[in-house]
């Protein structure tokens, strides 16, 4: 991968400014010894990723099955809420490369919504990809002007205090992809950072291959929230398969908890 990544990105995709012609560019640049190289480094996809080929690897091979999930979550937050002339913060906990806002970004212009995305706040352990997911965003919003952008190198469960990167008026979406199925984080930690940081109207996005159970503790921890959406289910749906080197049609699982709440 080439240290010039960012700006090679945003020649790439310039006629077309999406996460998905992201996807498609980190595809033409994954070598073909990829798979056997580096994959592995992945750990199953929750490592903390420090090298630029294995962020290369992680979005060939993940990208897909993340922005499927994503679309048919943010259809059902969008479906029960009316977002229209409204203005968002978006908090992208785990974030990774910013895959969930980047999709959500994505999501909004394809369905003709008129939701401003203000703020975007990226927490994520790893440097490189938090510098990526920075990347990423940057590259999207290069045809306009951009959103502020926050960056917590942090884990998300670590204690934060980022009260000052946030704006009690507008409404908070929180994104949660990927993040709260992994056990080795603490769901009463991430609690408490989002109940002492994000005053008023709270979405929140969560989404999971797997472990149903600890999205929906995450959920009733809530204790006024409401449930806008929960489902677990399997999907069919093409993804890059690096060992194959091309795409293939894939069942993959999917657990999703959307809800909302006043803090």
């Amino acid at each position: 991968m080439s240290n010039n990544y960012a700006n090679n990105l945003k020649s790439a995709i310039a006629v077309n400014p999406t996460f998905k012609a992201i996807c498609e560019f980190n595809i033409q640049q994954f070598p073909v010894d990829g798979y056997s190289k580096y994959y592995n480094q992945l750990g199953n996809g929750i490592a903390i990723l420090q090298t630029a080929e294995q962020l290369n690897t992680y979005l060939a091979s993940y990208a897909d099955m993340h922005q499927h999930k994503l679309n048919l979550a943010f259809t059902s937050l969008f479906g029960k809420e009316d977002f229209n002339n409204k203005s968002a913060e978006i908090i992208d906990w785990g974030c990774g490369q910013a895959f969930a806002s980047c999709v959500l970004i994505d999501f909004i212009k394809n369905n003709n919504i008129n939701l401003n995305l203000s703020k975007f706040t990226l927490i994520e352990p790893s440097t490189m990809a938090l510098q990526r997911g920075l990347e990423h965003i940057d590259a999207i919003y290069q045809r306009k002007q951009k959103p502020q952008t926050f960056l917590i190198n942090e884990k998300a469960d670590t204690s934060l205090s980022i009260q000052r990167c946030q704006s009690s008026c507008k409404i908070k979406i929180h994104l949660f992809s990927n993040v709260l199925d992994i056990n080795s984080l603490n769901l009463n930690q991430i609690f408490k950072n989002v109940t002492s940081n994000f005053a008023g109207l709270n979405y929140f996005v969560c989404v999971s291959p797997i472990n149903e159970i600890r999205l929906q503790t995450f959920y009733k921890m809530f204790n006024q929230s409401n449930l806008l959406s929960s489902k677990s289910n399997s999907i069919v749906t093409d993804v890059f398969r690096p060992s194959a080197m091309k795409k293939i049609a894939k069942s993959i699982s999917r657990v999703e908890y959307i809800f909302k709440t006043n803090l």
